[in-house]
């Protein structure tokens, strides 16, 4: 045989070699994408969703045999293959998931990668003190009221949001909160301490500085309006009395802060209650109490950097939730004696 027929043959063999070898590699690979379609596809299109809790600590396997177990995936070799392929093999986060067998492996993994955990709304009303938000995280089933004023009372939390005092009374923003199950009380104080300093602008600080508040001054003045008020538009007019006080050098007089300072009774003040000594009683003691009484929102804290340009001294409490605002002495006497003429005609 002559050497070209040789190197014909061989080229031959050669093209054939690889032509085999193609077309069995585009079989093993087009078999291969029909499995991963079939182990990644839905297990049942109507399965309900199910609780999946991911642990510290536990590794890719047990991720996927947790959701075999749960029907949740047909296969946990083609979870493993899937997150690897996707990059996602170490960045499957903790948390409690909302997982259905209707979705595919890979929806499952984009769910577990971005940490789309189950949250709980916490819903944080203007007015409560940390010790009833404590008691308001424990309604709410996130935990106890004690880890939360425990948590509440690390020193940390002063340190690294430069709060005065030594409670965190008036810096917890209200609002509507979204949590993920089983977060800890450090997580909501972090959330509503950024909260407020995300709320507490430079310009509010430029504010309180033109009137000679400081900020501890402001959200303390902040919580005692906060504490009074009940009608909104009554709020800079409060502020305006309380402001016009402590112009003159006058007590403030505030019914919540006597009560603040005997733990906040759930019952009106008594006349030995404003006689009771405590730093928060501003029947007995000048000027503003040491810190605040309540959590503000930001209506009460624009309140006390703006308050109505008035000449009010006086306001009481008439019994629908509003309040009567007099310059002088006597006429809030009068008001008062002419409110108890009226609940005394309605007793009777």
């Amino acid at each position: 045989m002559k050497l070209s027929d040789i190197r014909k043959n061989t080229r031959w063999y050669v093209s054939i070699t690889l032509f085999s070898i193609s077309t069995l590699s585009s079989l093993l690979i087009f078999i291969m994408m029909l499995y991963m379609v079939r182990y990644l596809a839905p297990v049942d299109a109507n399965a309900k969703p199910t609780q999946v809790k991911i642990v510290p600590g536990m590794s890719s396997m047990a991720i996927a045999n947790q959701l075999a177990h749960k029907d949740l995936i047909r296969r946990p070799w083609a979870f493993l293959f899937a997150t690897h392929l996707s990059g996602a093999t170490h960045s499957l986060q903790v948390g409690s998931y909302r997982l259905s067998g209707a979705m595919s492996t890979p929806q499952i993994i984009d769910h577990l990668k971005t940490g789309k955990v189950v949250t709980h709304q916490l819903v944080v009303p203007e007015g409560l003190t940390v010790v009833q938000i404590g008691k308001l995280w424990k309604r709410g089933g996130f935990g106890t009221a004690e880890t939360f004023n425990q948590a509440a009372s690390d020193s940390k939390w002063h340190l690294n949001y430069k709060i005065e005092g030594k409670i965190l009374e008036g810096y917890l923003f209200p609002n509507t909160y979204q949590f993920p199950d089983g977060a800890p009380p450090q997580v909501l104080i972090q959330t509503m301490l950024d909260e407020f300093k995300q709320r507490w602008t430079t310009e509010l600080c430029e504010e309180a500085k033109s009137i000679g508040f400081s900020k501890h001054e402001v959200i303390t003045l902040a919580s005692i309006i906060e504490a009074e008020a009940r009608i909104p538009d009554e709020r800079p007019l409060i502020s305006a009395v309380f402001h016009n006080r402590l112009r003159r050098g006058w007590k403030l007089q505030a019914d919540p802060t006597a009560l603040y300072g005997l733990g906040n009774p759930d019952r009106p003040p008594t006349s030995a209650d404003l006689r009771t000594d405590s730093p928060y009683n501003t029947y007995l003691y000048k000027g503003l109490p040491p810190g605040p009484i309540c959590n503000p929102g930001m209506a009460s804290i624009l309140a006390a950097l703006r308050p109505a340009s008035v000449d009010y001294m006086y306001f009481v409490a008439t019994g629908d939730g509003k309040h009567h605002f007099s310059k002088t002495l006597r006429e809030h006497q009068n008001m008062i004696n002419r409110i108890k003429r009226n609940r005394k005609l309605i007793n009777d």
